[in-house]
């Protein structure tokens, strides 16, 4: 009986080994009193033409080091305490990314969180979420899109892509245009993003519409380079 048992868990194991598991649970998994250290860079290049004046370019790069500090888990949400000496701001964050409070200020001011599906998500296969933001005076439809592309289970680090389609319709005097899209590498067993890399960009033009004739009165275009990288952890 004892020999049967062997041969059937080693032919289960060589099952696992065959044909490994295509999906997965991604949640996020804060300890509680841990310390998450984070470096945030971002770099950008500006350009504006315009036909009165010379084509203009203007870059910049800024990085700021921050920690994500866990006071406790209430509610089905993990309390988080992130920033730096300079700052600091309290999140209630869900397993699966959602904010649920971010009390005496916008919640929006550090929206680096991605919200994971509720179940189990198959590898290779990408998700829909709709979501809005407040700009230009007006409620914009967001959407994103996110793609599961691997998981190393050597490793046990998820690699997340993600696009984005804002919203934003032309009216007689402007055309804007807002893309981000990004690859997210996430720690499975400690529940936590580990590096994330994005790029952002955003395009506008004035516009003269006078019968049929449209012209271009002058455009902007800025593309923002995103780096996130996980420098170290305290439990």
């Amino acid at each position: 009986m004892k020999g049967n048992r062997l041969v059937l868990l080693l032919f289960l194991s060589l099952i696992c080994i065959i044909y490994p598991a295509n999906a997965e649970r991604i949640r996020y998994n804060f300890t509680k009193g841990a310390q998450y250290s984070y470096t945030y860079t971002r770099q950008y290049l500006s350009g504006v033409t315009a036909p009165i004046i010379a084509p203009r370019k203007s870059s910049d790069s800024k990085t700021i080091d921050f920690i994500i500090k866990t006071v406790g888990f209430q509610e089905n949400a993990f309390i988080l305490d992130i920033g730096n000496a300079n700052a600091t701001f309290r999140r209630y964050i869900s397993p699966n990314g959602v904010i649920k409070g971010a009390p005496a200020e916008d919640r929006d001011t550090i929206p680096f969180f991605l919200v994971f599906p509720d179940g189990d998500w198959k590898i290779g296969t990408t998700i829909k979420q709709n979501t809005e933001i407040t700009a230009y005076g007006k409620k914009i439809p967001v959407v994103w899109n996110l793609t599961l592309n691997k998981v190393d289970s050597i490793k046990n680090l998820a690699v997340i892509t993600f696009v984005t389609q804002f919203g934003v319709n032309d009216d007689r005097f402007f055309s804007r245009q807002i893309n981000y899209s990004g690859k997210i590498i996430f720690n499975l067993s400690e529940g936590v993003i580990h590096q994330a890399d994005w790029t952002s960009v955003y395009k506008a033009k004035q516009l003269c519409k006078e019968n049929a004739i449209s012209r271009n009165l002058w455009s902007f275009e800025k593309q923002t380079n995103h780096s996130l990288k996980m420098t170290g952890v305290e439990k």
